[in-house]
C-alpha cells in the first residue's frame, strides 16, 4: 500500500521531469524505435537484461552468446495508419563461446494518394512509403558470467521517389553478477553517421533587391539516426519448480526525448504459459502493456507463440504477434 502511494505521489508531481523533451523530432528512421517483439513489449521493452528469444539481439545483441542451439523469431506489428511492421531474426551457436545471427525489419503500408493544395481530393498519382533494414550480428561468451556482441546493419528509408540510406552499428554486453539470478547489461542502438535524402529539391525565395522569385536547386538537411543507450537488470524473484517470476528495470537515454524508466514482469507457470506486464515511465503517448505467450514442446522444437498489446494515449493502439521456433 506504501508503494503504491508512493508511487502515485511521485507521478503526481512530475519526479522525472521532460529534461532532454525539446530534442523530440530530432532524428531520422524513427522505425527503429518499434518495438520488434511482442515478448519484449509485453513487458514494456524492458528486456535488455534478458535473453529471451531471437528477437533480444535487436535490443542487445550481447545477448546472442546466452542462447545455445538454433533460434527464430518472426514478428508482426499493427501500427496505427493502416501500417503494418514486420521482422524476423535467427541466432545460431558456433563452436566454442561463438555465436552468428541475422536480422531484417521492414516497415511499409498501401500506395497513398497525393493529394495537393489545388487537389486535395487527389491528383491521381500515388506514392509509396517504406522503411527497411538488415543487420548481421556476432557475439561472444568471454566468460561464464560475461558476454558482448555486436551488430552491424544497413538502414534504408524511400518516400515518394527520395531515398536515404546509412550504415549503422549496434553493441550490447551482458553480465550474470554472481548474486542469485541478477543480470546487468547495457546497450547501445542504431548509432551511426548523419543521413540526407539523395538529390535536390527547389527552394523559392524573394531577391531582397529586386523583389524577384528565385528559384535554387538546395541539397536536403542532414539529420541523425535515433540512438538510444539501455542499461537495465533483471532477476528472478520467484524461482520453484513450475513457477518463475521475473523482474527487470531499465533507464532507457535517447538521443531525440526525454530519458525514461520501464519496469517489466513475467511470470512463468510450468514452463508453458507466460503472463507479462509492462510500464513506462516519463514516456509521452505510451505508458502500460502486457501480453501473454505459449510454448508448445515438439521433441527437439519448441514453438513460441506470444501476444502483446500497447496503451496509446492518442493514436490506435498497436497489436503484436511473434512466432519463435528454438531448436536444442
Amino acid at each position: 500500500m506504501f508503494l503504491v502511494f508512493l508511487t502515485g505521489s511521485l507521478l503526481g508531481q512530475n519526479f522525472f521531469p521532460i529534461l532532454g523533451g525539446q530534442r523530440a523530432g530530432t532524428s531520422i528512421y524513427t522505425f527503429l524505435k518499434i518495438g520488434v517483439s511482442a515478448r519484449a513489449e509485453g513487458m514494456g521493452e524492458a528486456v535488455v537484461a534478458l535473453q529471451q528469444d531471437a528477437a533480444s539481439i535487436y535490443y542487445n545483441p550481447g545477448t546472442i552468446a546466452q542462447f545455445t542451439g538454433t533460434k527464430f523469431s518472426a514478428s508482426r506489428i499493427k501500427w496505427p495508419a493502416d501500417i503494418n511492421y514486420d521482422y524476423f531474426a535467427f541466432t545460431q551457436k558456433l563452436a566454442g563461446r561463438h555465436s552468428i545471427g541475422f536480422s531484417a525489419g521492414i516497415l511499409h503500408m498501401a500506395p497513398m494518394m497525393e493529394t495537393t493544395e489545388y487537389l486535395p481530393h487527389g491528383t491521381g498519382n500515388y506514392f509509396i512509403y517504406q522503411d527497411r533494414f538488415i543487420g548481421l550480428t556476432y557475439g561472444a561468451r568471454m566468460t561464464d558470467r560475461f558476454s558482448f556482441g555486436i551488430t552491424i546493419k544497413h538502414v534504408q528509408e524511400d518516400l515518394a521517389g527520395y531515398q536515404l540510406s546509412t550504415p549503422m552499428m549496434d553493441m550490447g554486453t551482458f553480465y550474470w553478477t554472481g548474486y542469485k539470478s541478477l543480470r546487468f547489461s547495457a546497450s547501445l542502438s542504431h548509432f551511426g553517421s548523419q543521413s540526407k535524402p539523395t538529390g535536390t529539391f527547389e527552394k523559392k525565395y524573394l531577391d531582397s533587391e529586386t523583389g524577384e522569385e528565385i528559384i535554387s536547386q538546395t541539397e536536403f538537411q542532414e539529420f541523425s539516426p535515433p540512438s538510444v543507450f539501455r542499461v537495465g537488470a533483471a532477476m528472478d524473484v520467484i524461482d520453484k519448480p513450475g513457477r518463475v517470476m521475473i523482474l527487470a528495470l531499465q533507464l532507457n537515454h535517447p538521443v531525440d526525448n526525454a530519458e525514461n524508466i520501464a519496469a517489466g514482469l513475467e511470470y512463468t507457470f510450468i514452463e508453458m504459459l507466460h503472463i507479462r506486464a509492462g510500464y513506462r515511465i516519463n514516456k509521452i503517448e505510451q505508458n502500460y502493456s502486457f501480453g501473454i505467450g505459449l510454448n508448445i514442446p515438439a521433441g527437439p522444437v519448441i514453438l513460441n507463440v506470444d501476444y502483446a498489446y500497447s496503451n496509446f494515449i492518442h493514436l490506435t493502439d498497436p497489436i503484436r504477434f511473434t512466432l519463435g521456433i528454438s531448436l536444442k
